[in-house]
């Protein structure tokens, strides 16, 4: 491997490193606690080295929030790949969202402004919501083909479905009663996949 190799690969590792301390301070501490000095210390760093992979703890947080969408397309394009009745698809998708949010909480705030992690930008929702490519607006149009003007519409109540419910339960609830929430959602997924097929 050769110097440039080696740098590049360094660099990579040294981004991840913040970005993964800064979840792990979030966790432990909220979002509130989250600093780009106190992850300089974690990692042994010194601050201005951070500030060189992101100038603001507002880019850090999109960058997280960018990371958290694009981890979930991944997913939901694995489950239209293995799955070909788009009603399983998507409830294969709602439970993608709803096991993300769980067992990565500090993600999904930052991807929904919650618990302080607030970010400006709205350019990820822009790019989620476009419909080109999007394989849960795709799975949607299976359901409704002769509803075409509709299936935006659907799609966007999808989302406040499964993205609405789960943000407001996070906000809501004891972290003990999430759990049992999660039968709720789906019975809630179910009946909306019912109501547009």
């Amino acid at each position: 491997m050769g110097i440039v190799e080696r740098r590049e690969r360094l660099k990579k590792q040294v981004r991840n490193d913040i970005l993964q301390t800064a979840r792990d301070i979030a966790r432990e501490d909220g979002w509130q606690g989250v600093s780009i000095r106190k992850i300089a210390d974690i990692i042994e760093y010194s601050p201005p080295i951070i500030y060189e992979y992101f100038d603001s703890k507002d880019k850090l947080l999109e960058t997280i929030r960018v990371v958290g969408f694009d981890e979930l397309r991944a997913d939901f394009d694995r489950i239209k790949e293995i799955y070909r009745d788009p009603e399983k698809q998507l409830v294969e998708v709602a439970q993608s969202i709803w096991n993300f949010s769980v067992e990565q909480p500090e993600v999904f705030q930052v991807m929904f402004n919650q618990e302080g992690a607030f970010v400006h930008s709205k350019k990820v929702y822009q790019q989620e919501m476009d419909i080109t490519d999007n394989p849960v607006w795709e799975m949607i149009a299976r359901l409704r083909p002769k509803a075409g003007e509709k299936v935006s519409m659907t799609y966007y109540e999808w989302w406040c479905l499964t993205y609405g419910f789960i943000s407001i339960t996070m906000t809501t609830q004891p972290k003990h009663a999430i759990a049992k929430m999660e039968t709720i959602y789906m019975e809630g997924v179910r009946r909306f996949i019912r109501s547009i097929m």
